[in-house]
């Protein structure tokens, strides 16, 4: 395993992880709802959607593999949460989505190789902040996700919920 591979890698499982303990005790209805009126949380339905979105992505470039540009998907990063839990994928579909794309990603972490990580961006807008694969792959997998949980953390405090353990 290349050595950027193997610290992502590190992140990657544990963002895994923490992201299943944030929803776990959370109630199918609870997926959208949104704990301070009049100022819109990224709730767990748009956060999980997003991430999926974007892990998918990551898996690809691991793989060397081509992706759509995700600028206007409906989960991408002009999207906004929705008050409709019919706007999402159902929750367990979710949860397997995020599940396998986190295994998938770290097989394709162990695999990846020198000459992927250091190959150019191939999104070309996001060359510019993230010249190479290996640059995007960090953003992707450890900084953008760790921000979102983040933010699902700060969702469940302003609900109310107990903490979960990092």
């Amino acid at each position: 395993m290349t050595p950027i591979a193997a610290a992502i890698l590190i992140t990657w499982q544990r963002n895994g992880a923490y992201g299943l303990r944030l929803i776990g005790d959370l109630a199918p209805g609870q997926w959208i709802e949104q704990p301070v009126d009049g100022h819109a949380m990224n709730h767990p339905a748009w956060v999980f959607s997003h991430l999926n979105l974007y892990a998918a992505i990551a898996v690809r470039l691991c793989r060397g593999e081509a992706f759509e540009d995700p600028a206007e998907h409906a989960y991408g990063a002009k999207s906004e949460p929705l008050a409709s839990i019919d706007a999402y994928p159902p929750r367990g579909r979710m949860i397997e989505h995020w599940t396998r794309l986190h295994e998938d990603g770290a097989a394709a972490l162990r695999a990846i190789s020198d000459a992927v990580t250091s190959a150019p961006n191939p999104l070309e807008r996001w060359r510019t902040m993230h010249p190479t694969v290996g640059d995007m792959l960090v953003t992707l997998m450890v900084k953008h996700e760790s921000g979102h949980l983040g933010q699902l953390s700060a969702w469940r405090r302003a609900m109310g919920l107990p903490r979960v353990a990092v």
